[in-house]
């Protein structure tokens, strides 16, 4: 095995994804965000490299916390500045979503189901970009970013609504939810009035 530790990573503006400063490796890129950037090191693990240890640390400390639970991938192995997890095939929700161009009761009940989950592990930020949320080949949802799953607080699915409303599902979702969890319902209904600078 090529050793992932000669790839180095940066984050060269704050806000801005991680730039790949060197990679000598054959380890394909397979996700970048602003915080690590993910390779894929075998069939079925990858790993995270950060540029900032700090998040290394605060994604471990989630996904430890989430390990056994059905929404999260398995931990291999914690770095000072990486982590080896299972790698997840399929598409994100956000692709996965856009290319149904509708919204079902059973991804709305999984969704929701994510969130309960989040809720048990008590994650302090109850929520989720689509796009970080791969549809597996059995059709479950996985979660694949949590770094700050434990460091930031979100009682609402703030960025998981946005996300549904940008792509003109957000509507049915909600009376969706009306049916199969009405106390949710309540707290999220008024989402959709509100205008980008209020959330």
């Amino acid at each position: 095995m090529e050793n992932f530790k000669s790839i180095k990573v940066a984050s060269l503006r704050k806000g801005d994804k991680v730039e790949i400063i060197h990679n000598p490796t054959s380890y394909p890129l397979i996700g970048r965000g602003n915080q690590g950037a993910v390779f894929k090191i075998s069939s079925d693990q990858c790993v995270k490299i950060f540029p900032n240890p700090m998040h290394a640390e605060s994604e471990s400390e989630a996904l430890k916390a989430a390990q056994g639970s059905p929404i999260a991938a398995k931990l291999y192995e914690v770095g000072d500045n990486y982590i080896i997890m299972e790698y997840i095939e399929g598409p994100s929700l956000q692709e996965y979503l856009k290319s149904k161009g509708k919204i079902t009761e059973d991804v709305t009940k999984k969704i929701l189901f994510l969130i309960e989950e989040m809720k048990r592990i008590k994650f302090t930020r109850l929520d989720s970009r689509l796009k970080e949320i791969i549809v597996t080949k059995q059709g479950d949802l996985k979660m694949v970013d949590l770094v700050s799953h434990f460091t930031k607080k979100y009682e609402i699915p703030q960025l998981l609504l946005a996300n549904l409303k940008k792509l003109g599902l957000l509507s049915s979702f909600l009376e969706q939810v009306k049916k199969f969890d009405p106390q949710s319902y309540q707290q999220w209904k008024d989402f959709n009035s509100l205008k980008k600078k209020d959330w």
